[in-house]
């Protein structure tokens, strides 16, 4: 279901000195023992006798009470004991663009177009789940499994449910594109990422974060004439003498500039730059310590330029330059990658 996650979403990662620190993280710990109590409170008391054997407790890190504490502390969805995505507690999420600016006297005069453009997503999901084979009903979904340490009938909803996650994204949190009135077009953007996975299986949130810096620009040249002026033709055209006896034969010259056929013999440019920084974060529930399993920071290059050479051919020239720095210098090292070369594309749809 969407939802809208931005409890956390923009605190950051934290760093080894503060032990990668989050006060999200530490807000769902601290509702651990308030939604086990609520959990239980739809149970008889532990250490009472129910169907031939004793009732324990609520366990803390089960999945009936760990998914509420989760939804409550890092979404807006909260406060319900219900485990799986329903109608009533979908949020929605947005996308803005606003062209506004375009129509004032300085920006009408420099752009053709100018647009600032915000979105947001957020969408918590299960992973997969099953129903135990060994659960006893006892009101509704609420049962009991046994509990193989002790033998006593052990609090839980009929589902096993191993992972649940959010995925959210501001995809961008800020962006403008614009076209200036030469038809240079320009895209700067800030995007950001986080993907929080739930493991009841080994009681830990992986949380995945990525922020994006992105700067793009595109230019054409048009009627641009790779191999000089040889496109340039006359054509003599004679035309017949008409029904009229003052109207005499004629001649015509045309002239072809580059357009032979009807092809567009534009230049297309495109340049694009990006600055990403990634990590991937392992909290611990039970005991509250966060480390860092992986992460790096990449920067992009890439440059492009294409042509049409006729109606079947496409010539490319292209530049890619990539540089990996890793977060944890003891995994991996840093490494940088370029590319380059020219491509013939030819197409028998066009």
């Amino acid at each position: 279901m969407t939802t809208i996650s931005l409890k956390g979403a923009l605190e950051g990662m934290g760093d080894a000195n503060n032990g990668y620190q989050s006060a999200t993280f530490d807000k769902f710990r601290g509702l651990l023992p308030e939604y086990a109590a609520r959990v239980a409170g739809k149970y008889p008391e532990a250490g009472t006798a129910y169907g031939g054997s004793t009732v324990g407790e609520v366990n803390p890190y089960s999945a009936d009470v760990m998914i509420p504490a989760f939804l409550s502390a890092y979404t807006s969805s909260g406060g319900s004991l219900d485990l799986f995505p329903t109608l009533t507690r979908m949020l929605p999420n947005w996308t803005i663009r606003y062209t506004g600016l375009s129509k004032l006297t300085w920006f009408n005069n420099h752009f053709k177009s100018f647009n600032i453009n915000h979105s947001y997503k957020s969408v918590f999901s299960i992973g997969s789940y099953a129903s135990y084979s060994a659960w006893r009903e006892y009101m509704g979904d609420l049962g009991f499994t046994i509990d193989q340490a002790t033998g006593m009938l052990q609090p839980s909803s009929m589902y096993n449910v191993s992972t649940v996650s959010i995925n959210e994204a501001f995809s961008p949190l800020i962006g403008v594109d614009a076209t200036l009135q030469n038809d240079l077009t320009a895209k700067l953007e800030y995007r950001t990422t986080r993907v929080l996975n739930l493991s009841m299986t080994s009681v830990q949130i992986n949380e995945a974060r990525s922020n994006d810096i992105v700067l793009g620009a595109g230019y054409k040249i048009r009627d641009f004439n790779l191999f000089g002026t040889s496109g340039n033709r006359k054509v003599k055209k004679a035309q017949s003498r008409g029904k009229s006896k003052n109207q005499q034969t004629n001649t015509q010259t045309t002239t072809n500039r580059g357009r032979s056929g009807g092809i567009n013999h534009d230049m297309n440019l495109r340049l694009d730059i990006s600055f990403r920084q990634q990590a991937a974060i392992t909290r611990d529930i039970a005991s509250g310590t966060s480390s860092t399993s992986s992460g790096n920071s990449a920067f992009k290059l890439s440059f492009m330029a294409d042509y049409t050479l006729s109606r079947l051919l496409t010539l490319s020239a292209y530049y890619d330059q990539q540089t990996n720095t890793p977060l944890l210098s003891s995994s991996s090292y840093p490494t940088t990658t370029r590319d380059f070369g020219l491509s013939l594309k030819f197409s028998l749809t066009r």
